[in-house]
Protein backbone atom coordinates (compact mmCIF):
# COMPACT_ATOMS: atom_id res chain seq x y z
CA UNK A 1 0.00 0.00 0.00
CA UNK A 2 1.84 3.66 -0.63
CA UNK A 3 2.21 5.82 2.08
CA UNK A 4 -0.14 8.29 3.29
CA UNK A 5 2.61 10.76 3.03
CA UNK A 6 4.50 10.04 -0.02
CA UNK A 7 6.89 13.45 0.98
CA UNK A 8 8.61 11.41 3.86
CA UNK A 9 10.79 8.94 2.97
CA UNK A 10 11.92 6.25 5.02
CA UNK A 11 16.02 6.47 6.80
CA UNK A 12 17.65 3.51 7.62
CA UNK A 13 18.06 2.73 10.63
CA UNK A 14 22.21 2.31 11.08
CA UNK A 15 21.63 6.36 9.96
CA UNK A 16 19.78 7.21 12.85
CA UNK A 17 21.80 5.34 15.61
CA UNK A 18 24.89 6.93 13.99
CA UNK A 19 23.35 10.60 14.31
CA UNK A 20 22.28 9.45 17.89
CA UNK A 21 26.27 8.96 18.55
CA UNK A 22 27.86 11.47 16.94
CA UNK A 23 24.48 13.62 19.27
CA UNK A 24 26.39 11.96 22.11
CA UNK A 25 29.61 13.01 21.15
CA UNK A 26 29.32 16.60 21.16
CA UNK A 27 27.22 16.38 24.18
CA UNK A 28 30.31 15.33 26.12
CA UNK A 29 30.34 11.89 26.35
CA UNK A 30 33.35 9.92 27.47
CA UNK A 31 35.84 9.34 24.70
CA UNK A 32 36.11 6.07 23.28
CA UNK A 33 39.28 4.26 22.04
CA UNK A 34 38.73 4.15 18.41
CA UNK A 35 39.50 0.63 17.56
CA UNK A 36 37.18 -1.21 20.32
CA UNK A 37 34.97 1.93 21.14
CA UNK A 38 35.33 1.32 24.92
CA UNK A 39 36.71 4.06 26.97
CA UNK A 40 40.07 4.08 27.56
CA UNK A 41 41.62 2.71 31.07
CA UNK A 42 41.58 5.46 33.62
CA UNK A 43 45.15 6.51 34.82
CA UNK A 44 46.08 5.44 38.37
CA UNK A 45 49.04 6.31 40.68
CA UNK A 46 50.95 3.16 41.01
CA UNK A 47 54.36 3.01 43.42
CA UNK A 48 55.89 -0.03 44.98
CA UNK A 49 56.65 -0.39 49.31
CA UNK A 50 59.11 1.64 50.52
CA UNK A 51 61.75 -1.20 51.95
CA UNK A 52 63.42 0.73 55.29
CA UNK A 53 65.19 -0.62 58.54
CA UNK A 54 62.59 0.50 61.60
CA UNK A 55 62.15 -0.85 65.57
CA UNK A 56 58.99 -2.04 66.46
CA UNK A 57 58.06 1.04 68.81
CA UNK A 58 55.79 1.13 71.85
CA UNK A 59 53.16 4.01 72.16
CA UNK A 60 52.91 5.27 76.03
CA UNK A 61 52.80 8.66 77.57
CA UNK A 62 54.32 10.88 80.05
CA UNK A 63 55.38 14.29 80.93
CA UNK A 64 58.03 17.02 79.90
CA UNK A 65 60.36 17.65 82.68
CA UNK A 66 63.48 19.95 83.11
CA UNK A 67 66.65 18.50 84.11
CA UNK A 68 67.22 21.11 86.36
CA UNK A 69 65.29 23.54 88.58
CA UNK A 70 66.04 25.53 90.85
CA UNK A 71 64.78 28.13 93.72
CA UNK A 72 66.40 31.09 93.68
CA UNK A 73 66.60 32.58 96.92
CA UNK A 74 69.09 35.42 98.34
CA UNK A 75 72.04 34.50 100.65
CA UNK A 76 72.09 37.78 102.42
CA UNK A 77 69.29 39.50 104.32
CA UNK A 78 68.83 43.10 102.39
CA UNK A 79 66.43 45.44 100.53
CA UNK A 80 66.26 44.92 96.57
CA UNK A 81 67.30 47.58 94.88
CA UNK A 82 67.05 46.21 91.46
CA UNK A 83 65.26 43.54 89.49
CA UNK A 84 67.94 42.96 86.46
CA UNK A 85 65.62 39.99 84.78
CA UNK A 86 62.12 39.79 83.50
CA UNK A 87 59.23 37.29 83.76
CA UNK A 88 60.01 34.16 81.73
CA UNK A 89 63.52 35.84 80.50
CA UNK A 90 66.59 33.03 79.68
CA UNK A 91 69.42 33.66 81.00
CA UNK A 92 73.13 32.49 80.89
CA UNK A 93 74.87 31.12 84.17
CA UNK A 94 76.51 33.47 86.54
CA UNK A 95 74.17 36.17 85.00
CA UNK A 96 73.23 38.82 87.30
CA UNK A 97 69.56 38.52 88.42
CA UNK A 98 68.80 40.38 91.62
CA UNK A 99 70.80 43.54 93.20
CA UNK A 100 70.91 43.61 97.13
CA UNK A 101 71.73 47.06 98.90
CA UNK A 102 75.44 46.39 99.53
CA UNK A 103 76.58 49.63 101.50
CA UNK A 104 75.95 47.68 105.15
CA UNK A 105 77.91 45.02 103.61
CA UNK A 106 80.47 47.27 102.27
CA UNK A 107 81.14 48.62 105.82
CA UNK A 108 80.79 45.38 107.42
CA UNK A 109 84.29 44.26 104.77
CA UNK A 110 85.77 47.85 105.48
CA UNK A 111 86.05 47.00 109.66
CA UNK A 112 87.02 43.51 108.72
CA UNK A 113 89.72 44.58 106.57
CA UNK A 114 90.97 47.19 109.38
CA UNK A 115 90.14 44.07 111.99
CA UNK A 116 93.07 41.72 109.87
CA UNK A 117 95.38 45.05 109.55
CA UNK A 118 95.05 45.59 113.77
CA UNK A 119 95.71 41.63 114.06
CA UNK A 120 98.72 41.78 111.84
CA UNK A 121 100.29 44.19 113.49
CA UNK A 122 99.70 42.67 117.20
CA UNK A 123 101.05 39.59 115.80
CA UNK A 124 104.28 41.63 114.40
CA UNK A 125 104.87 43.10 118.27
CA UNK A 126 104.04 39.63 119.55
CA UNK A 127 106.67 37.88 117.62
CA UNK A 128 109.41 40.80 118.18
CA UNK A 129 108.68 40.37 121.95
CA UNK A 130 109.37 36.05 122.02
CA UNK A 131 112.27 36.46 120.05
CA UNK A 132 113.92 39.20 122.15
CA UNK A 133 112.89 36.92 125.06
CA UNK A 134 114.68 34.04 123.66
CA UNK A 135 117.81 36.05 122.89
CA UNK A 136 117.83 37.34 126.42
CA UNK A 137 117.11 34.02 128.33
CA UNK A 138 120.21 32.57 126.47
CA UNK A 139 121.97 35.39 128.03
CA UNK A 140 119.99 34.50 131.84
CA UNK A 141 118.54 38.29 131.99
CA UNK A 142 115.09 37.59 131.99
CA UNK A 143 113.33 34.12 133.34
CA UNK A 144 111.49 30.87 131.32
CA UNK A 145 108.28 31.94 132.45
CA UNK A 146 108.51 35.05 130.48
CA UNK A 147 109.63 33.61 127.37
CA UNK A 148 106.78 30.85 127.62
CA UNK A 149 104.38 34.17 128.24
CA UNK A 150 105.74 35.77 125.18
CA UNK A 151 105.49 32.25 123.02
CA UNK A 152 101.72 32.23 123.92
CA UNK A 153 101.25 35.60 123.09
CA UNK A 154 102.59 35.43 119.81
CA UNK A 155 100.81 32.04 118.98
CA UNK A 156 97.50 34.00 120.64
CA UNK A 157 98.42 36.73 118.06
CA UNK A 158 98.93 34.53 115.18
CA UNK A 159 95.17 32.82 115.44
CA UNK A 160 93.60 36.24 116.03
CA UNK A 161 95.12 37.45 112.33
CA UNK A 162 93.53 33.81 111.15
CA UNK A 163 90.12 35.21 112.67
CA UNK A 164 90.29 38.53 110.87
CA UNK A 165 91.57 37.33 107.79
CA UNK A 166 88.37 34.88 108.00
CA UNK A 167 86.10 37.47 109.31
CA UNK A 168 87.39 39.70 106.17
CA UNK A 169 86.48 36.59 103.98
CA UNK A 170 82.67 36.53 105.46
CA UNK A 171 82.48 39.32 105.09
CA UNK A 172 83.54 40.04 101.46
CA UNK A 173 81.62 36.87 100.58
CA UNK A 174 78.51 38.31 101.67
CA UNK A 175 79.08 41.43 99.89
CA UNK A 176 79.29 39.25 96.56
CA UNK A 177 76.28 37.88 97.41
CA UNK A 178 74.13 41.65 97.42
CA UNK A 179 74.37 40.58 93.44
CA UNK A 180 71.97 37.61 93.02
CA UNK A 181 72.84 35.39 89.81
CA UNK A 182 71.87 32.47 87.95
CA UNK A 183 73.13 29.51 89.18
CA UNK A 184 72.21 27.25 85.71
CA UNK A 185 71.46 28.27 82.50
CA UNK A 186 67.46 28.39 81.73
CA UNK A 187 64.21 30.03 82.14
CA UNK A 188 63.12 32.51 84.82
CA UNK A 189 59.29 31.96 85.68
CA UNK A 190 57.61 34.87 87.45
CA UNK A 191 59.56 37.42 89.77
CA UNK A 192 58.22 37.63 92.86
CA UNK A 193 59.60 40.42 94.23
CA UNK A 194 60.32 44.25 93.20
CA UNK A 195 63.13 46.91 93.95
CA UNK A 196 62.37 48.13 97.81
CA UNK A 197 61.51 44.95 98.94
CA UNK A 198 63.04 43.67 102.07
CA UNK A 199 63.91 40.35 101.40
CA UNK A 200 65.41 37.22 104.15
CA UNK A 201 68.64 35.17 103.59
CA UNK A 202 68.07 32.85 105.85
CA UNK A 203 68.32 31.32 108.78
CA UNK A 204 65.73 31.08 111.72
CA UNK A 205 63.61 32.48 109.10
CA UNK A 206 63.15 30.88 105.79
CA UNK A 207 64.92 32.53 103.02
CA UNK A 208 62.69 34.96 100.82
CA UNK A 209 62.07 33.13 97.36
CA UNK A 210 62.64 35.60 94.44
CA UNK A 211 61.94 33.41 91.38
CA UNK A 212 62.25 30.32 89.71
CA UNK A 213 64.78 28.98 87.17
CA UNK A 214 64.50 25.63 84.97
CA UNK A 215 66.89 24.33 82.75
CA UNK A 216 65.49 24.81 78.86
CA UNK A 217 67.92 22.84 76.81
CA UNK A 218 68.22 19.57 76.87
CA UNK A 219 65.05 18.43 78.49
CA UNK A 220 63.84 15.43 79.88
CA UNK A 221 60.77 13.09 79.37
CA UNK A 222 59.36 10.90 82.12
CA UNK A 223 56.95 8.18 81.87
CA UNK A 224 56.49 4.60 83.07
CA UNK A 225 57.13 1.37 81.58
CA UNK A 226 55.30 -1.94 82.88
CA UNK A 227 56.65 -4.92 84.16
CA UNK A 228 56.24 -7.15 81.80
CA UNK A 229 57.55 -5.30 78.92
CA UNK A 230 60.81 -3.86 81.35
CA UNK A 231 61.75 -7.32 81.94
CA UNK A 232 62.03 -8.06 78.20
CA UNK A 233 63.97 -4.67 77.80
CA UNK A 234 65.79 -4.62 80.48
CA UNK A 235 69.03 -5.40 79.57
CA UNK A 236 69.10 -2.88 76.85
CA UNK A 237 67.19 0.17 78.84
CA UNK A 238 70.43 -0.43 81.27
CA UNK A 239 73.10 -0.03 78.84
CA UNK A 240 71.21 3.22 77.14
CA UNK A 241 71.13 3.86 80.31
CA UNK A 242 74.55 3.43 80.96
CA UNK A 243 76.10 5.71 77.75
CA UNK A 244 76.23 2.71 75.84
CA UNK A 245 74.19 1.37 72.58
CA UNK A 246 71.21 3.81 73.00
CA UNK A 247 67.21 2.85 73.00
CA UNK A 248 66.17 5.50 70.73
CA UNK A 249 62.67 7.55 71.90
CA UNK A 250 60.72 9.29 69.38
CA UNK A 251 58.35 12.19 71.06
CA UNK A 252 55.16 14.18 70.32
CA UNK A 253 53.58 17.22 71.85
CA UNK A 254 49.82 17.74 72.23
CA UNK A 255 48.90 19.18 68.58
CA UNK A 256 51.61 17.85 66.99
CA UNK A 257 51.67 15.23 63.79
CA UNK A 258 53.76 12.77 64.86
CA UNK A 259 56.72 12.15 66.78
CA UNK A 260 59.03 14.79 65.36
CA UNK A 261 61.35 14.92 69.05
CA UNK A 262 63.94 12.13 69.24
CA UNK A 263 65.79 11.43 72.43
CA UNK A 264 67.41 8.19 73.99
CA UNK A 265 66.96 6.68 77.41
CA UNK A 266 69.24 8.17 80.07
CA UNK A 267 67.58 7.22 83.66
CA UNK A 268 65.97 3.73 85.25
CA UNK A 269 64.39 3.69 88.37
CA UNK A 270 65.33 1.89 90.86
CA UNK A 271 62.10 0.39 91.81
CA UNK A 272 59.03 -0.95 90.27
CA UNK A 273 55.98 0.75 91.71
CA UNK A 274 54.10 -1.94 93.39
CA UNK A 275 51.03 0.00 93.51
CA UNK A 276 51.29 0.52 89.50
CA UNK A 277 53.20 -2.62 88.38
CA UNK A 278 55.40 0.17 86.37
CA UNK A 279 58.62 1.23 86.56
CA UNK A 280 60.18 5.59 85.89
CA UNK A 281 62.55 5.76 82.33
CA UNK A 282 63.35 9.31 81.76
CA UNK A 283 64.98 9.90 77.80
CA UNK A 284 66.49 12.98 77.30
CA UNK A 285 66.16 15.23 74.54
CA UNK A 286 68.05 18.16 72.94
CA UNK A 287 65.23 21.39 72.64
CA UNK A 288 67.06 24.21 70.48
CA UNK A 289 63.73 25.11 69.44
CA UNK A 290 62.37 25.63 72.82
CA UNK A 291 58.88 24.03 72.29
CA UNK A 292 59.33 21.35 74.61
CA UNK A 293 58.47 22.99 78.18
CA UNK A 294 58.61 21.03 81.24
CA UNK A 295 54.79 20.04 82.37
CA UNK A 296 53.76 19.43 79.18
CA UNK A 297 51.93 16.48 77.98
CA UNK A 298 53.84 13.82 75.78
CA UNK A 299 53.07 11.29 73.75
CA UNK A 300 55.98 8.70 73.60
CA UNK A 301 57.20 6.16 71.38
CA UNK A 302 59.65 3.77 72.66
CA UNK A 303 61.64 0.93 70.69
CA UNK A 304 60.68 -2.35 72.32
CA UNK A 305 62.59 -4.24 69.42
CA UNK A 306 65.74 -3.55 67.45
CA UNK A 307 65.40 -2.14 63.41
CA UNK A 308 64.69 -5.13 61.35
CA UNK A 309 63.52 -4.82 57.47
CA UNK A 310 59.75 -3.61 56.74
CA UNK A 311 57.65 -2.60 53.82
CA UNK A 312 55.53 0.59 54.11
CA UNK A 313 52.54 1.80 51.47
CA UNK A 314 51.08 5.36 51.92
CA UNK A 315 47.79 4.82 54.27
CA UNK A 316 45.36 6.24 51.01
CA UNK A 317 46.66 2.95 49.55
CA UNK A 318 44.97 0.70 51.95
CA UNK A 319 40.85 -0.27 51.23
CA UNK A 320 38.99 -2.05 53.39
CA UNK A 321 36.26 -4.87 53.07
CA UNK A 322 34.48 -5.63 55.93
CA UNK A 323 37.25 -6.96 58.20
CA UNK A 324 39.76 -7.63 55.29
CA UNK A 325 42.15 -4.78 54.42
CA UNK A 326 43.85 -4.79 51.12
CA UNK A 327 45.79 -3.03 48.58
CA UNK A 328 45.24 -3.21 44.65
CA UNK A 329 48.31 -4.06 42.56
CA UNK A 330 49.00 -3.37 38.93
CA UNK A 331 51.31 -5.99 36.61
CA UNK A 332 52.74 -5.57 33.50
CA UNK A 333 49.93 -5.59 31.49
CA UNK A 334 47.86 -3.17 33.16
CA UNK A 335 45.58 -5.37 35.36
CA UNK A 336 44.49 -4.65 38.41
CA UNK A 337 44.06 -7.86 41.43
CA UNK A 338 43.02 -7.75 45.07
CA UNK A 339 45.78 -8.60 47.33
CA UNK A 340 44.52 -8.60 50.66
CA UNK A 341 47.44 -7.76 53.37
CA UNK A 342 48.27 -7.64 57.36
CA UNK A 343 48.70 -3.62 58.51
CA UNK A 344 51.07 -3.11 60.93
CA UNK A 345 52.05 0.15 63.17
CA UNK A 346 51.56 3.93 61.18
CA UNK A 347 54.68 5.83 60.89
CA UNK A 348 53.19 9.08 59.79
CA UNK A 349 51.30 8.82 56.41
CA UNK A 350 53.30 4.97 56.01
CA UNK A 351 52.29 1.86 57.28
CA UNK A 352 53.68 -0.63 58.09
CA UNK A 353 52.79 -4.37 55.88
CA UNK A 354 53.86 -7.53 57.89
CA UNK A 355 52.27 -9.55 55.50
CA UNK A 356 50.80 -10.12 51.65
CA UNK A 357 53.06 -7.75 49.57
CA UNK A 358 56.55 -7.86 48.12
CA UNK A 359 58.98 -5.65 47.66
CA UNK A 360 58.75 -5.26 43.70
CA UNK A 361 54.79 -5.43 43.78
CA UNK A 362 53.20 -2.47 42.48
CA UNK A 363 50.39 -0.76 44.30
CA UNK A 364 47.61 1.68 42.91
CA UNK A 365 47.97 4.54 45.44
CA UNK A 366 46.15 7.20 43.81
CA UNK A 367 42.96 7.75 41.67
CA UNK A 368 41.52 4.63 43.54
CA UNK A 369 37.80 5.83 42.69
CA UNK A 370 38.33 4.83 39.24
CA UNK A 371 39.35 1.51 39.59
CA UNK A 372 35.45 -0.33 39.88
CA UNK A 373 36.57 -3.80 40.34
CA UNK A 374 39.67 -6.42 41.06
CA UNK A 375 40.62 -7.13 37.56
CA UNK A 376 39.53 -3.71 35.48
CA UNK A 377 42.63 -2.67 32.99
CA UNK A 378 44.11 0.91 33.85
CA UNK A 379 47.03 2.76 32.92
CA UNK A 380 49.53 2.95 35.51
CA UNK A 381 51.01 5.96 36.00
CA UNK A 382 55.07 5.85 38.44
CA UNK A 383 54.53 8.74 41.75
CA UNK A 384 56.30 8.42 45.06
CA UNK A 385 55.23 6.18 47.62
CA UNK A 386 55.35 8.34 50.44
CA UNK A 387 54.73 11.81 48.66
CA UNK A 388 52.67 10.77 46.04
CA UNK A 389 54.15 13.44 43.83
CA UNK A 390 54.79 12.54 40.32
CA UNK A 391 58.79 12.29 39.60
CA UNK A 392 59.50 15.67 37.84
CA UNK A 393 60.67 13.91 34.55
CA UNK A 394 57.26 12.68 33.78
CA UNK A 395 54.64 15.83 34.64
CA UNK A 396 52.32 14.40 32.37
CA UNK A 397 51.51 11.79 35.63
CA UNK A 398 51.37 14.85 38.27
CA UNK A 399 47.29 14.65 37.27
CA UNK A 400 46.92 11.32 38.63
CA UNK A 401 48.49 12.12 41.83
CA UNK A 402 45.74 11.95 44.72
Amino acid sequence: MPSPHPSRQVRPLWIVLAGSLLLVGACGGPPMDGMTGKPPPPAVGVASPIARELGVMRDLTGRIEALETVEIKPQVSGTITKVLVADGAEVAAGQALFSIDQAPFTATASRAEAGVAQAEAQLRQAVATRDRNRDLARQNLVSQQAVDDSVSLAEAATAALAAARAALATARLDLGWTTVTAPIAGRIGTVLTTAGNLVQGGGPVPATVLTTLVSVDPVQVAFDLDEAAYRRLATRLQASAAGQAPVPVAVGLAGEDGHPHQGRITFIDNHIDAASGTIRLRARLANPSRVLTPGAYARIRLEVEPPRQVLLVHEQALQSQLATRYVLTVDDQGITAFRPVVPGPAHGELREIAGGLAAGDRVVVTNLAKVFFPGMPVQPQPVAMDTLAAPAEHPATAAVAR
